[in-house]
C-alpha cells in the first residue's frame, strides 16, 4: 500500500511527466534522504523509472502493467521457451536501456508492431537461434575456418573462431552483437565488461588448447577517446607477450573498413594501413590474433600475413573475432 508521500510523488510526476529529486523535496517540503528513499522504493516496485545519471537524473512513470503483461505471456510460452530467451536475448532500446531476456524480446516485438504475435515470434526465435547454435563447438566457440579458407586464395590463418554470430536472420543482433556495437558507439566501459564476461572463458580455452604463447589485437580504424580493443585487451588481462599493431594512413583521410563495400577494397585497406609497431618475438610459435568483428575477414588475414613474414620462424596463427557473420563473410557495416 502506497504512503501519502508516495501518492503525492506519483501524482506530481503524472501531471508534470517528469521530476528530479530536488523538485519533489522543494514542492512537498521533504528532506532529500526521505525523497530518495521514496523514489528508490517506487523504482523497485516498477511504478517509476529512473532516467539519466548523477548529477542529472529524472524520474518518470513506468509503462503501466509492463511486468504483469510479461509474466502473463511467460505462462503461455512455456518454461523452456522463456528460459531460452532469458539466457540468450538482449534488446537495447532507443532510450539506451538494456533489457535482457523476455522483457527485451517483448519490447523488440513492440518496436516492430508485432506485440500481438509474441508467442509465435518467441517460438520462431528459439528455433532459429537453436539452428545457428549447431555451429558452436563443445568448447564454446563457433568455427569459421572453412569460410576464411574459401574466401582468400592466400590464407595465413590456421583457424578462425567466433564468440558468437553478429546477428541472426529476422531477429537481428545477438546479445554479444549488441554488446560490441553499443559499447563501441557509446564508448561504454560497462558494456565492454559484459562482452569480456561473455567471451573470456572461450578465449582462455583457445589459449590452453592451442598452446598460445603470443597475443595480438587488431588496431582500431577510427580515433576515439575510448578505444574498444584497448579496453577489451586490458580487461581480458592475458599474461602473454603482446605484438603491438597500429593503423596508419598515407593521406589525411581516415577510411574505416566498415565504410568499404568491396572485398578487394577491404584487403587493400588492411594491407596498406596496418603495421607492426613491435616485432614478433623470435620464439613466438602460436599466436592468437583477436578482432572485435569479422565482416570480410580481410583485416585478420592481412595482419596474419604480416605476422608470418615478420621472421623466418613458422607460426600457427589462430584468429578470434568476438562476433562474425552468419552467412559467409557478409560486410558488417555498423561496427
Amino acid at each position: 500500500m502506497k504512503t501519502d508521500t508516495a501518492e503525492k510523488i506519483i501524482g506530481y510526476i503524472a501531471i508534470n511527466k517528469q521530476a528530479r529529486a530536488h523538485d519533489i523535496g522543494r514542492i512537498f517540503n521533504i528532506g532529500q534522504p526521505a525523497v530518495h528513499r521514496q523514489l528508490k522504493k517506487l523504482v523497485e516496485q516498477g511504478t517509476l523509472q529512473k532516467v539519466g545519471k548523477p548529477p542529472l537524473v529524472f524520474y518518470i512513470l513506468a509503462p503501466k502493467n509492463q511486468t504483469e503483461n510479461i509474466l502473463g505471456k511467460a505462462s503461455i510460452l512455456g518454461r523452456n521457451t522463456v528460459d531460452y530467451i532469458d539466457k540468450n536475448y538482449l534488446y537495447i532500446t532507443p532510450q539506451g536501456e538494456l533489457l535482457y531476456g523476455l522483457e527485451g524480446f517483448k519490447q523488440w516485438a513492440k518496436s516492430i508492431k508485432e506485440e500481438s504475435r509474441l508467442v509465435p515470434l518467441s517460438e520462431e526465435y528459439v528455433k532459429m537461434h537453436t539452428q545457428a547454435e549447431v555451429s558452436r563447438s563443445s568448447e564454446g566457440w563457433i568455427d569459421a575456418t572453412h569460410k576464411i579458407k574459401t574466401t582468400f586464395f592466400e590464407n595465413a590463418i590456421t583457424k578462425l573462431f567466433y564468440g558468437d554470430f553478429y546477428s541472426i536472420p529476422k531477429f537481428g543482433k545477438t546479445k554479444l552483437g549488441n554488446l560490441v556495437l553499443y559499447s563501441k558507439q557509446s564508448q561504454n566501459r560497462e558494456l565492454i565488461d559484459k562482452a569480456v564476461e561473455e567471451v573470456k572463458p572461450i578465449i582462455d580455452q583457445i589459449i590452453a588448447m592451442y598452446n598460445i604463447d603470443t597475443i595480438a589485437f587488431a588496431p582500431p580504424s577510427l580515433p576515439r577517446k575510448l578505444q574498444f580493443m584497448q579496453e577489451f585487451a586490458d580487461r581480458l588481462n592475458i599474461n602473454l607477450p603482446k605484438i603491438h599493431l597500429v593503423k596508419l594512413y598515407k593521406g589525411n583521410i581516415i577510411v574505416a573498413q566498415k565504410s568499404l563495400a568491396g572485398l578487394e577494397e577491404r584487403i587493400t585497406n588492411a594491407r596498406d594501413t596496418i603495421y607492426l609497431k613491435s616485432q614478433v618475438p623470435i620464439n613466438a610459435r602460436n599466436i592468437l590474433l583477436i578482432d572485435d568483428a569479422v565482416g570480410s575477414g580481410a583485416t585478420l588475414n592481412e595482419i596474419a600475413k604480416k605476422l608470418q613474414a615478420s621472421n623466418t620462424n613458422k607460426k600457427t596463427i589462430i584468429g578470434f573475432a568476438i562476433v562474425g557473420s552468419v552467412k559467409g563473410f557478409e560486410v558488417i557495416r555498423e561496427i
